[in-house]
């Protein structure tokens, strides 16, 4: 348990790790890190860059407990959606949710595309928080949640549904997105596994990718380390993190066995419903209908990390060591500083995707982003 009352303000400093700033990018004589300093103070100034946790809730499986239970809350936060149903190539579809915003916008105005968490919806709070504050912010800024296929009440229409290193439907999606929006400068926000995805594709593009920067929260990196300490027989996983998963991803079978059942590949659907875990569902499901050997397999290959080398736009990476969820050993701090493009906001608190703050548990996370968005927008 954390006492926040009783440490020093030092002690809740955010770290900032990155590559020398002689190795830096720079445009118009300022660096990456100076721009997010300038710009970014509470995320990157030392002076100023603090994230203390709500006494109320300073351990991170209390905060990323709590944030779960807002999920049911949306009066507290709503946000107007207008729905795409986005068609891919080999027939599958998937829901995109626009947020409309508070004014009209440009045709060079910012487009933000969110990459949730596994199976996660444009309905989840932490992004109806972080849209609702970018809205305040930003009104002009257009914003599309790209969900998963399978999510959010689309049905599939292929037997092929997600996994948390595919990128060819976000690859798809831009590809599209930019033919129908030429003048929009697209950043890219992933949370959780939506991380892992967004920062393998922006590798995966290289020199060639269209987003201007990106922000991961949350990366689990090792997909493999992730899922081996989720499959552990703990309390917390047997009835908390893991079997939440789990019965995420058993529901998206479930609702869509007829279609998958209808499939090529030969499926066991006993085993994939009874799935005791991540492993067991994604060994009896996902790695044989993606073509991989194995789960172990799949999951080597959908790792973000091998990518980190290749990316050439800046990139913000912001981990909790006490997440519950994406574990601290995953983290992989060479790769980051060897690629000057890279910037990891380091917390010592701040559980999942939660971040509360202050006795009204207020939001820390969004308003970080928003400054990262503009940040970046007036660097390009």
């Amino acid at each position: 348990m954390v006492y926040t009352a009783l440490l020093p303000r030092s002690w809740f400093g955010v770290r900032l790790i990155h590559a020398s700033s002689n190795k830096q990018p720079q445009r118009r004589a300022t660096t990456l890190c100076d721009q997010l300093k300038t710009k970014c103070p509470t995320l990157a100034d030392p002076a100023k860059a603090f994230y203390i946790p709500s006494w109320l809730m300073p351990q991170g499986d209390m905060q990323t407990i709590y944030l779960y239970t807002q999920h049911y809350k949306p009066a507290g936060c709503p946000i107007d959606y207008e729905r795409e149903i986005f068609e891919f190539s080999d027939g599958g579809k998937a829901a995109i949710d626009w947020a409309l915003p508070s004014q009209e916008a440009a045709a060079d105005a910012p487009l933000v595309v969110i990459i949730p968490g596994i199976a996660g919806t444009s309905f989840d709070y932490y992004i109806r928080s972080f849209i609702r504050h970018l809205n305040e912010k930003l009104p002009g800024c257009r914003v599309a949640v790209v969900q998963s296929r399978g999510c959010n009440g689309i049905k599939l229409a292929t037997p092929k549904a997600f996994h948390g290193g595919l990128t060819d439907d976000l690859r798809e999606f831009i590809e599209r997105i930019c033919t129908r929006m030429p003048k929009a400068p697209l950043v890219g926000i992933g949370f959780s596994l939506g991380a892992n995805i967004l920062t393998k594709y922006i590798g995966e593009e290289g020199a060639k990718c269209r987003f201007i920067a990106a922000a991961s929260v949350c990366n689990p990196f090792d997909i493999d380390m992730t899922v081996r300490n989720m499959c552990l027989p703990t309390l917390k996983n047997r009835y908390l993190y893991a079997a939440a998963l789990t019965r995420s991803l058993v529901s998206v079978f479930t609702e869509n066995e007829k279609v998958i059942m209808a499939g090529s590949v030969e499926l066991d659907a006993a085993a994939i419903a009874t799935s005791r875990n991540i492993s067991d569902f994604n060994e009896a499901y996902t790695a044989k209908i993606f073509g991989y050997d194995s789960e172990k397999d799949l999951n080597a290959g959908g790792s973000c990390v091998p990518f980190l080398k290749d990316i050439t736009i800046p990139v913000l990476f912001i981990n909790a060591l006490d997440d519950p969820m994406c574990y601290k050993q995953t983290i992989p701090y060479k790769d980051i500083i060897q690629n000057p493009n890279l910037v990891l906001a380091l917390t010592r608190y701040g559980g999942h995707l939660a971040y509360f703050a202050g006795t009204r548990l207020t939001p820390w996370l969004p308003q970080q982003l928003i400054m990262f968005i503009c940040a970046m927008l007036e660097w390009r």
